[in-house]
């Protein structure tokens, strides 16, 4: 690949760091911690149920999703969506203490490389202090140049992938032109993102293939070595 890039972004969840949890449903920690604030409203849900009315519509339509969910079961949004939040900061936290979340396998050593020809930051939909406390707990911080999460308040929602609010917050403050930059990322909405910052791709598929267009695709992170 032709490197004129002087700065990698990195995604976190599914690129370097595997939170889906070592239970026998992936993530099944989220699933605990967000059934843990149902209990808190007396409500009790299915996995099914939460995907279907929680889940889906958070990831499709962000606030005007969550907003939907209250309404059909006569929450306080904006006081569910704190307790939500807190609890499910508080659950991936406690599984990265526990080891169920956990580094992908060689991504430190991909990472401690990249930092000795580039420029690095991590640009991630997961909570800020998910972030932070990742990236202190696995020892990465001096690595990276920035980090950011999304903000735990409703509105910000508008600013997660495919937006590509945080990746121009990166270019910004690191005065790197997008045309400099290029973003690693486990999930079309990151390449989209990318597109519409300018900015390369390298998505990370497990087949190997993508229909989401990125400038490459991998099957893992260990193969940034080969290519970056």
């Amino acid at each position: 690949m032709d490197h004129h890039h002087r700065l990698v972004i990195l995604d976190m969840d599914g690129t370097f760091l595997d939170s889906r949890g070592t239970g026998e449903i992936e993530h099944e920690w989220a699933y605990n911690a967000f059934r843990k604030t149902l209990n808190r409203y007396g409500l009790e849900l299915s996995i099914e149920e939460i995907d279907t009315y929680f889940l889906g519509p958070l990831h499709s339509d962000g606030e005007s999703g969550v907003r939907r969910f209250c309404e059909r079961f006569g929450l306080d949004c904006e006081a569910f969506w704190a307790r939500r939040e807190y609890d499910v900061i508080e659950a991936k936290i406690e599984a990265i203490r526990r080891g169920e979340i956990y580094l992908c396998k060689g991504s430190e050593e991909v990472i401690r490389y990249l930092s000795t020809r580039y420029l690095l930051a991590v640009v991630s939909d997961s909570q800020q202090k998910c972030v932070d406390f990742a990236l202190d707990f696995f020892g990465l911080k001096p690595f990276f140049r920035l980090w950011y999460g999304r903000k735990s308040d409703l509105a910000s929602l508008s600013n997660r992938k495919p937006n590509p609010y945080y990746i121009n917050k990166v270019l910004t403050e690191l005065s790197v032109p997008g045309r400099e930059a290029i973003l690693v990322d486990d999930s079309p909405v990151g390449v989209q993102a990318a597109k519409r910052a300018g900015v390369d791709s390298i998505l990370i598929s497990n087949n190997g293939k993508s229909d989401a267009e990125p400038t490459l695709v991998v099957r893992h992170i260990s193969e940034l070595k080969k290519i970056l």
